[in-house]
């Protein structure tokens, strides 16, 4: 079974990206959803996993299942 409507990793990033652009600069993106911009920073590059406080200001959740873990945008 195939799902066309799933989101990879690279949609991830490119929305989280485009939720930064949105701000100031990557410090006041940062500021509003309470974490530092070096961990902003360390999550667009890969370094940490997409926080859950990023995910939902970008519009998006991360859901966890018994067989698989995938992110979805908000409805």
């Amino acid at each position: 079974m195939s799902r066309s409507n799933t989101i990879d990793d690279v949609d991830v990033c490119r929305i989280v990206n485009r939720w930064v652009a949105q701000h100031r600069n990557e410090q006041h993106a940062a500021n509003v959803v309470g974490i530092s911009r070096q961990a902003l920073n360390a999550q667009r590059n890969g370094l940490k996993r997409f926080s859950s406080r990023v995910l939902a200001a970008a519009g998006m959740r991360r859901v966890v299942t018994e067989h698989y873990e995938f992110i979805e945008g908000a409805k």
